[in-house]
């Protein structure tokens, strides 16, 4: 598996950038690995603070969206300083060098990261997937087991938390053994994988949120693999993929930030539970005017979202870990779950 070699490059090129003097200083190997951290005492921000925000395209935009458009962001004294970036691999290195101060990371993506000495820590949920494999409707594939030996057009490709998530489904559900192994894996951004089933460059496509909420509306594609609903019938409720991370250093300075975004994160879930007219806004704004997208976003982003983190939480996001170590393998993986990944004393109770 490629993962290691993308994050190292993605790491290198955000230092050669020389974006800040905290993305500089964290290029080094070094970095807090540790264990739990002292739980957090200091209380929410007095005065407004500017944080570094980076997101990709998907439920963490819509979510962004909410935040800002309600005034969630104001409300708990946060000025968002929003980084955006295309693919995971690009955000997940941004992440462990400290580009961002806070970041919607993918759960496998962040693991990696605490373990290979970056300080990353898991403050928060945002999501379960949404995600589907699709292939075009006149294909002759009819079920995700007959991908072997042929190409899979990938968002996030190999580093994933997507990916590992379908690696498990693959394995547990499909007979797959090793889908990075065993089938052909093209990486690709999210808004060309479309384009690449259509003309037959891959014969499957794992997309993200936004993309497949426009392949479902579309009528052109068959899904091959619902993600969490595969997930779900082996398992039980699918884990959350997309996290909300920092790192221990940030954390140790400025838990008051973190537990405000915090609170602003559960004034934004509770917001689209009850609020039907943002799910147009947000159409619009991704600009999907078919007059279903409202619909289709609330029904496969919406009933996705995670409005609780606590303990339970975390055992769901540990044994997603611990099934992913023997389908991703240790060295291309993690061998354990690292030490003080996840925090839960960063929490308020919304008002």
């Amino acid at each position: 598996m490629r993962y290691f070699t993308r994050l190292r490059a993605g790491l290198a090129a955000l230092c050669a950038l020389g974006l800040t003097t905290t993305a500089l200083a964290a290029c080094g190997e070094g970095g807090a690995g540790g264990g739990a951290a002292t739980a957090c005492t200091e209380g929410l921000p007095g005065s407004t603070q500017t944080v570094r925000l980076g997101v990709q395209p998907g439920a963490q935009d819509l979510i962004t969206f909410v935040m800002q458009n309600q005034g969630f962001d104001d409300k708990y004294k946060l000025k968002l300083d929003i980084k955006k970036f295309q693919n995971p691999a690009g955000l997940h290195a941004a992440i462990g060098e400290k580009v961002v101060d806070i970041g919607f990371g993918g759960l496998t993506a962040m693991a990696v990261a605490r373990a290979r000495g970056r300080g990353t820590v898991i403050f928060n949920v945002l999501t379960g997937p949404s995600n589907i494999v699709f292939v075009r409707k006149d294909s002759p594939i009819t079920s995700f087991a007959d991908l072997k030996g042929k190409k899979l057009g990938a968002f996030g490709g190999r580093s994933s938390a997507t990916f590992g998530i379908q690696s498990v489904v693959a394995r547990e559900t499909y007979g797959i053994e090793n889908l990075g192994k065993d089938v052909d894996i093209l990486d690709a951004p999210d808004s060309a994988l479309l384009g690449l089933l259509d003309q037959g460059r891959v014969d499957a496509a794992l997309v993200g949120t936004t993309a497949t909420v426009k392949a479902l509306l579309s009528g052109k594609y068959r899904a091959l693999s619902d993600m969490a609903d595969d997930y779900t019938k082996k398992f039980g409720r699918p884990p959350g993929h997309v996290t909300l991370a920092s790192n221990d250093d940030y954390a140790k300075e400025h838990c008051g930030v973190l537990k405000a975004f915090s609170g602003a994160l559960a004034d934004s879930l509770a917001f689209l539970q009850k609020d039907d007219a943002i799910w147009a806004s947000y159409a619009k704004q991704i600009e999907i005017d078919d007059p279903r997208a409202p619909a289709m976003l609330k029904q496969r982003v919406g009933s996705r979202y995670i409005t609780k983190w606590d303990d339970a939480q975390v055992k769901a996001e540990t044994t997603l870990i611990q099934r992913l170590i023997p389908v991703l393998g240790e060295d291309a993986f993690v061998s354990e779950v690292p030490k003080g990944l996840f925090r839960t004393d960063l929490q308020v109770t919304p008002s």
